[in-house]
């Protein structure tokens, strides 16, 4: 769960900095964010999609930005946030679409080699993969919502998206805790192993 906290940094960095710093200066954080997670990643040779994913999104959103030059910045700064959570979403729900849930390369650092390919395995990914790309579809309607009003920008720009992402968090600590261990291993706990 800690590498797909970090694989998610990068975007909540890029969230958070656009609300105290200009869209040059939340990209620029996000796209920092994003090098480190991969150095770290590679680093430890645990290289998820969504590692290359932000620093790719970082790196195109702020070459973009740099040779379009756009004029009406605010438009563009209004709508980035939800930019980010469409992006991820689509790579989320994607992940699933090919057969390989994005949560399937967490789960596997987690639980013994022999449950990977099982039914329940899979279909358990599918479900924690499909609540993500719900709560980044969630983040975004809020998002592109508080984009065209001036008014609930709180609820619509940090209690929606995060609340939704919060959940997802949730649901997946939830849905995991048990399959961390497998049943032979809780049978082993319960059974006391007379002394030798």
């Amino acid at each position: 769960m800690t590498d797909l906290v970090w694989s998610f940094a990068p975007w909540l960095v890029f969230l958070l900095a656009s609300r105290v710093t200009s869209l040059y200066g939340a990209v620029a954080a996000g796209a920092l964010a994003a090098v480190v997670v991969l150095a770290r990643a590679a680093g430890r040779r645990k290289v998820h999609m969504l590692d290359v994913a932000s620093t790719v999104y970082f790196a195109a959103l702020g070459a973009t930005l740099i040779i379009i030059r756009p004029g009406h910045l605010d438009f563009w700064a209004r709508y980035a946030q939800a930019g980010s959570h469409t992006a991820l979403m689509v790579l989320v729900f994607g992940s699933i679409l090919v057969g390989h849930p994005f949560t399937e390369a967490y789960a596997k650092e987690t639980v013994p080699e022999s449950v990977w390919h099982t039914d329940r395995f899979r279909s358990l990914n599918r479900q924690i993969s499909a609540v993500w790309g719900l709560a980044f579809l969630v983040g975004a309607i809020s998002l592109v919502a508080a984009g065209s009003v001036d008014s609930r920008q709180v609820l619509l720009r940090v209690i929606v998206p995060f609340g939704s992402l919060y959940y997802a968090y949730m649901f997946t600590q939830k849905q995991t805790k048990g399959v961390q261990e497998s049943p032979t291993d809780r049978v082993r706990q319960e059974i006391p192993v007379p002394p030798r």
